[in-house]
């Protein structure tokens, strides 16, 4: 199958870099139960904090294996688990991850559930993360050059075209953590097509998508959406308690709402472009 990506306006280096993949290397459909209006298709949720006790997550083994159930129930495949970097909050570190995730994996096959974690990091940018990346200390997305990256809310916009264009020039890929959080880039278009051209990719979270346009006021993010500002889509989820993930929902509404090539790219294409450099 060839890759083609007409409907996400990426241009420059990112690009580039995607043309480098060439035809996609495709898994066998899966077909789920006449219940679910889901298609042949591989859910990946891409931003999750499930690994237990480690950052804001869940604490325990069974409060993660609870989220892990519900993940499953809502048709994920696979989870690329994305603890936190943060140098004055949680300093998690790859060895923590590798450890975690293994003993996690042991419940899962334990338990016969059908997903598969895969190791990534959710990183703050600050000074120092090229340096720590660079050493191996803290995790890009599931062993690639591509690097989940957060910042301040209230940064503003020179902080976040300053980072995706110092990651860049080290050989990293950067994926904006659910930028609809950061107040520099609402609303305006301009600046999220700039970053992109500059190499970065944009995250959205599944729950800003659930907001149902009304009568006198639209979801703007939905809008977004459907124009093509999204790359991936990622639950955030930090445990049944806060966040939980309604993965499900939103994509049942995509298959409905959004023009079908896009929600092909957002849902399976980008991710296998991740997962396969």
């Amino acid at each position: 199958m060839e890759c083609r990506r007409k409907s996400l306006p990426i241009t420059g280096d990112a690009f580039a870099k995607f043309a480098e993949y060439g035809p996609l290397r495709m898994a066998e459909p899966v077909y789920y139960g006449e219940e679910s209006k889901l298609k042949q298709t591989m859910i990946v949720d891409m931003h999750c904090h499930v690994l237990p006790g480690v950052d804001d997550g869940p604490e325990t083994m069974e409060d993660s294996m609870l989220l892990l159930e519900e993940a499953v129930r809502q048709h994920v495949d696979a989870m690329i688990v994305t603890p936190h970097f943060h140098p004055a909050r949680y300093q998690v570190y790859a060895s923590q991850i590798q450890e975690g995730l293994a003993r996690l994996n042991e419940e899962i096959q334990k338990a016969g559930l059908p997903i598969t974690l895969l190791p990534g990091q959710e990183c703050y940018f600050y000074s120092d993360l090229i340096r720590e990346l660079d050493a191996g200390n803290v995790l890009t997305m599931a062993g690639t050059r591509y690097v989940l990256v957060e910042f301040d809310p209230g940064a503003i916009y020179s902080v976040l075209r300053g980072a995706v264009r110092s990651l860049m020039s080290s050989g990293y890929y950067p994926i904006i953590a659910h930028y609809e959080r950061y107040q520099c880039l609402k609303g305006n278009t301009e600046r999220l097509s700039q970053l992109r051209y500059d190499g970065a990719m944009l995250q959205m979270n599944f729950d800003t998508a659930l907001a149902r346009d009304g009568l006198f006021r639209k979801n703007p993010w939905r809008q977004l959406l459907r124009e093509g500002y999204v790359d991936f889509l990622g639950s955030d989820t930090h445990g049944m308690d806060f966040r939980p993930p309604h993965i499900d929902s939103v994509v049942q509404w995509m298959r409905a709402e959004v023009e079908p090539g896009l929600t092909e790219n957002i849902l399976e294409r980008n991710i296998r472009l991740l997962l396969n450099p």
